[in-house]
């Protein structure tokens, strides 16, 4: 009977002592994998209710991607984060109707945000001439326009404007989008910042 005892009590040490020692050790438990933006979240907004924002056929809304190109404007979507935060948050869709992601594509795209909301994209190396109609053009249309940004209640931009405000692009490329935009700051991808770099330093050529 003693022994049943001392071995009962040594069982029950050991136990607490494990337990105890575990919720010390809070490092030792694995943390749950981040969410992916290019993997999880992307995929969310470029399916059939963010249909608007997927169709170059008829242009309703700011592109997210362009089905019939097969091409995806990761730019403009990490651009448009705090309206996907809003919404994720149960509020409604800026554009109106009756469009919203079901709970859990709430909480992937809350904990995505949550996580730092950043692009996990591969770097991205620029080479070659860059110029203003081939290179800048085309991610100042697809990321830069709409009714809430320029062309809208923010001012057109064109390649004499652009040019004019090279001082204001330095501060928003070296910062990588934190500063320097007059409109608040900007989520940029690796391949959009090095394009506009590489252009100013070759003299932005049009």
């Amino acid at each position: 009977m003693k022994k049943r005892i001392i071995l009962a009590a040594t069982v029950t040490s050991m136990m607490i002592y494990m337990l105890s020692s575990c919720y010390r050790n809070k490092e030792d438990i694995l943390a749950l994998p981040k969410v992916s933006f290019r993997k999880e979240v992307v995929p969310i907004v470029t399916a059939g209710p963010c249909g608007c924002h997927n169709t170059s056929v008829t242009i309703r809304a700011v592109l997210f991607s362009d089905q019939r190109l097969n091409v995806i404007y990761y730019d403009a979507i990490l651009a448009r984060k705090p309206q996907l935060a809003i919404m994720a948050n149960g509020g409604e869709h800026p554009g109106g109707g009756n469009i919203s992601f079901s709970p859990s594509e709430k909480e992937l795209i809350k904990r995505w945000i949550e996580e730092g909301g950043i692009d996990d994209g591969e770097g991205c190396t620029v080479t070659g001439a860059q110029t203003y109609t081939k290179d800048i053009l085309p991610v100042y249309t697809t990321t830069c326009k709409g009714g809430t940004c320029h062309g809208g209640i923010a001012v057109a931009l064109d390649y004499s404007k652009m040019v004019a405000k090279k001082d204001v692009l330095i501060s928003i490329m070296n910062s990588g989008g934190s500063q320097g935009h007059p409109g608040g700051t900007l989520s940029l991808t690796t391949c959009t910042i090095n394009k506009f770099k590489e252009w100013i330093n070759q003299g932005q050529p049009q």
